[in-house]
């Protein structure tokens, strides 16, 4: 695990199918409507033998679905991202407001 695992987060959402992707873009893009400064949510991709391939077309349909979900609102998308191990079990991808960033790592605002 790394630092990023405690990083403070609006929701975490555990993607482990394509089926998924759609109500967690749908979720995340009406908190980043609601309010984008503080915008901060994790993503939980299956990690393990066999599914690293799985885990990276999961986060690319999801972060395109999430783009596209955003701009359809007219949205324009402000959006730092970090991606780590998060456990044995599951890859961590985090997609936060720099501001959030910013509080995390220390850095002034």
């Amino acid at each position: 695990m790394t630092q990023y695992a405690g990083f403070p987060v609006y929701g975490t959402i555990p993607v482990r199918d394509v089926s998924d992707i759609r109500q967690a873009a749908d979720r995340m893009a009406d908190a980043y409507e609601k309010s984008s400064d503080d915008f901060a949510f994790r993503i939980l991709l299956p990690r393990g033998d066999k599914l690293t391939n799985k885990a990276k077309k999961l986060g690319m349909t999801f972060q395109g679905e999430f783009v596209l979900t955003l701009r359809k609102r007219n949205l324009v998308p402000v959006v730092r991202d970090v991606r780590y191990v998060h456990d044995d079990d599951h890859y961590g991808w985090i997609l936060a407001s720099p501001k959030a960033f910013d509080r995390f790592e220390g850095k002034a605002t």
